[in-house]
């Protein structure tokens, strides 16, 4: 964490200390910092933790570093305080005098003790309570000692096993015990990986020899999450496995986690006063004479392991290394305090009758096989352990068998694990669980893979194909962020600077992509094994794309598969992903542009279908398969006739089913206008300013130059071409108004209006007027010059008063067409003007042209060329398809 994040978490602690206790923000500062110095302050500083750093740094007993209580008991008293706030269950019996002082039992931790006696220089054998004057000097100083019978579980964290109790806080203390009871836990489960050579018969999980089991005498020894699975031969004898659960939790620190989970269970399900019965029993038996008090006290005494504080879930996050099973229920229902009311509505509605011992139970199951998942990382995954649950409890011997119906209990604990508490934990179901290949090795003999650590991805022949597989594809946990294999290289340079979202546009092709993505990888890998398995090799052997989700590989990808006058075969959603099932459209690239002009700046591809030339959004495409150069093109977009183009005097749309019916309307103009406006603002954010300048002043200059044309005309047709393509995105602040269908074609947005001379006798002051657009045609012109396009101007009818000399009007075709740049540099140039005269002849002299060989972009898209030797006098060419003759 750098220090910049620690000095803000202090800061946050120390104006919610000031704010609980009024101390003034500067104390409660300095407070905050001389606790950070004496390790007072929890050591993930998040909210939960900034919140028990306010509660700790409240507590009188964190006021100042004073030494420890002068007594030996009351030291103890307070350290055992300090363990019950991190979940242990500590001191439930009171202090006795040992070989070194006063004990307390710690807990149920592996048998843990804490040990307080006085430093006597003359200290003999005897046991010496070191409160009492009369056996020990009460000046010298108490002196700490952690210890256990099996002397396999000692914390290891003091220098001699002592620690001088003078020297640091009690809380200290305690926290430190715990984190080094933690790492020493998780330091020895690690170490055991190497003595793993012993499989689980059932479930084929390695363990040391004698972390397995058996349920009876006669039975084979399993693993903790298949002791109760259906595929047991013999039947529970609870007390015999009782003796061996105890132990080896009692002796060895790295025993699996899920075992104390076995224990707590049965415990919770097996009837009433168990530990007394299952006392007597054994006496009966001879041999091992007691069991531990977790039997009679499950939620107590039961000690379930926790996962090291940054791998835990947030409910736990304020616990130590392990907790009773009482402390875990309670964070459970602090953390959501509707838990077990949905646990009760789900068992309800699973046909499960609910009995109060499930709920602890299920959580017990849910928090040691989590545990156990992140400290045995090739074990399978905790949700295996619901499958394992089918009739091993039923089988449990009478007079130890489970009070009440057994499978009544066995499928609630199914419900809760699989449905609420896993899916807690673990951050999903187990329809969603990650395939990951570590956790999938066998139990023959000759499996003797080393172990490897979270971080490794390498890929091994020794792992079967489908898990290669999904490395490349980057489906498994462990894989890193951001683009798997498969991509391959990102787009470098200026184009690779804020490139829009490639991912898909839906659901359904989002799995349309991982489906093929899925077929292509395996058949790669078949011919030639995981070296040769990327988006390259798709494209290469089998003329496959599927544009990457990650936009600088998927802008890479198509530059270089999709040179100009490619054809293939497009698996298209529409535009803006309109369609509820993909087409299939045959189409020629002409470009690839990494941004659009649009609303909403994203990649997209141009294409030609033979007689439009129009634009697919790479969000909207699934898949793309090179075609054969003799495949037929897909007509798209239907183009209208050149004699309609001719015959038609009124404003036509050129989108796909509009073409016989004026557009827009006055009120979709409005909409539309506004609409890009608004959309400009949200792509631009502080930069909008500047540009709405830029482009006001642009319209300006515009509006000046289209009233030089129209003055001295009585009418004048203007027409606008303006480069949004997607038009189709909703507004990111919120719902908006749905776009008329012609401005979701995916090509540019075409408006055409007439400008008029007024009659002065009118009395409206105006010389001119533009019909019904009147109100519009500035913010029309804003927007076309925010996104760049194309205008037309065509003067028709020549005003009469603007003849020289009283001679008859000029009867002319004039038109004169300006590109206005857009985002590129906010301005326009004029790159034609035309006036022709004689119309029966192309070459006459009475004809003016200042661009012969241009073609309006408009004209183009639809089919239109020049052919060999042809000027634009020819009325802008022939059409594609039209006869030779």
């Amino acid at each position: 964490m750098s220090s910049k994040n620690i000095t803000s978490h202090r800061q946050q602690i120390a104006k919610a200390l000031n704010k609980a206790t009024g101390c003034g923000y500067q104390r409660a500062l300095e407070r905050v910092v001389d606790a950070a110095e004496r390790n007072l302050l929890p050591p993930v500083l998040d909210a939960a933790g900034r919140a028990e750093a306010v509660r700790i740094l409240t507590d009188p007993a964190a006021a100042a570093p004073v030494p420890g209580p002068m007594l030996a008991k009351d030291y103890l008293e307070a350290l055992v305080a300090e363990f019950r706030l991190l979940g242990w269950g500590a001191g439930h019996h009171e202090p006795e005098v040992e070989c070194f002082g006063l004990t307390v039992y710690a807990g149920p931790v592996a048998g843990l003790s804490l040990s307080v006696g006085r430093a006597d220089d003359d200290a003999g054998s005897d046991e010496r309570d070191p409160d009492d004057p009369d056996q020990s000097d009460l000046a010298k100083p108490l002196y700490l000692m952690s210890m256990c019978p099996s002397g396999n579980a000692s914390v290891e964290d003091f220098e001699d096993g002592l620690a001088d109790c003078s020297t640091e806080a009690v809380r200290v203390t305690a926290r430190r015990m715990d984190s080094k009871l933690g790492k020493t836990r998780l330091r020895r489960v690690r170490g055991a990986e190497e003595l793993s050579t012993m499989p689980c018969p059932i479930c084929g999980d390695r363990y040391p020899e004698h972390h397995l089991l058996k349920n009876s005498r006669s039975a084979v020894p399993v693993c903790p999450a298949c002791i109760f699975d259906g595929d047991q031969a013999y039947r529970t004898d609870l007390p015999y496995l009782a003796v061996k659960l105890d132990r080896l939790l009692h002796d060895d620190l790295a025993a699996p986690a899920g075992w104390d989970a076995v224990a707590a269970v049965l415990a919770l399900t097996c009837g009433a006063n168990l530990g007394n019965r299952l006392d007597r029993e054994l006496k009966k038996r001879g041999g091992w004479p007691f069991v531990m008090e977790r039997w009679g006290e499950p939620l107590t005494r039961s000690w379930i392991w926790l996962p090291p504080p940054a791998h835990r879930h947030e409910a736990f996050k304020h616990l130590g290394a392990g907790a009773t099973l009482a402390a875990l229920v309670d964070a459970v229902e602090r953390h959501d305090p509707t838990a077990r009311a949905a646990a009760k509505a789900l068992c309800r509605e699973s046909g499960v009758r609910w009995r109060d011992a499930l709920w602890p139970a299920a959580i017990a199951f849910a928090v040691a096989f989590t545990t156990q998942g992140h400290e045995r990382d090739r074990h399978r995954t905790p949700f295996h352990v619901v499958h394992s649950l089918s009739d091993g409890l039923e089988q449990t011997m009478k007079p130890f068998a489970v009070a009440g119906d057994a499978s009544n209990v066995e499928s609630g604990l199914e419900v809760l694990l699989e449905h609420q508490l896993f899916p807690m934990l673990l951050g999903h179901s187990l329809d969603e669980e990650p395939d990951d290949p570590r956790r999938r090795y066998g139990a023959q003999p000759e499996d003797d893979r080393p172990a490897r650590s979270r971080g490794e991805a390498h890929l091994t022949h020794g792992i079967d194909r489908a898990n290669q597989v999904a490395v490349i594809l980057g489906k498994i946990p462990f894989t890193p962020p951001g683009a798997p294999p498969w991509d391959g290289a990102a787009l470098a340079g200026a184009d690779a600077q804020g490139l829009g979202s490639t991912a898909p546009a839906n659901d359904l092709c989002r799995a349309v992509r991982d489906e093929t993505r899925q077929q292509a990888a395996e058949a790669l890998y078949d011919l030639d094994g995981c070296d040769a398995v990327d988006a390259e090799q798709a494209w290469a052997r089998n003329g496959w794309w599927i544009p990457s989700d990650h936009a600088p590989h998927a802008v890479r990808q198509a530059q270089q598969f999709l040179p100009a006058k490619t054809r293939v075969n497009a698996l298209w959603f529409g535009p803006a992903a309109q369609f509820p099932e993909p087409v299939q459209i045959c189409v020629d690239t002409t470009s690839v542009n990494p941004h659009s002009t649009g609303p909403r700046d994203v990649p997209w591809l141009q294409v030609w279908d033979g007689h439009s030339v129009f634009g697919l959004t790479l969000s909207d495409v699934a898949l793309i398969r090179r075609a054969d150069p003799a495949d037929e093109l897909t007509q798209v977009w239907p183009s209208p006739s050149s004699a309609e183009r001719e015959d038609d005097a009124t404003v036509k749309e050129t989108s796909p089913g509009t073409t016989d019916r004026p557009l827009p309307t006055l009120d979709e103009l409005s909409l539309l206008t506004n609409q890009f406006l608004h959309l400009a603002g949200h792509r631009l954010g502080e930069a909008w300013k500047s540009v709405d300048e830029k482009a006001y002043a642009a319209h300006q200059r515009l509006e000046k130059a289209l009233e030089a044309e129209y003055t001295g005309f009585l009418a004048t047709t203007v027409k606008v071409w303006i480069n949004l393509f997607d038009t189709g995105h909703p507004c990111p602040s919120g719902r908006s108004q749905a776009l008329p269908a012609y401005a979701l074609t995916g090509k540019p947005y075409e408006v055409e209006f007439s400008v008029h001379a007024h009659d002065p006798s009118c009395g409206c002051g105006q010389e001119y007027g533009f019909g019904e657009f009147s109100d519009r045609v500035c913010q029309l012109l804003i927007v076309l010059c925010l996104y760049g396009g194309l205008i037309e101007v065509h003067p028709m009818i020549e005003n009469a008063t603007a003849a020289d000399d009283g001679k008859e009007n000029d009867v002319a075709l004039r038109d004169i067409t300006w590109e206005v740049d857009g985002p590129d540099g906010y301005d326009f140039r004029e790159v034609q003007r035309r006036v022709i005269r004689d119309v029966t002849d192309a070459d006459s002299s009475l004809n003016t042209d200042t661009n012969p060989a241009y073609i309006p972009p408009y004209m183009a898209a639809d089919g239109w060329y020049l052919p060999e030797g042809g000027t634009s006098m020819m009325f802008h060419g022939r059409q594609h398809g039209d006869d030779a003759d």
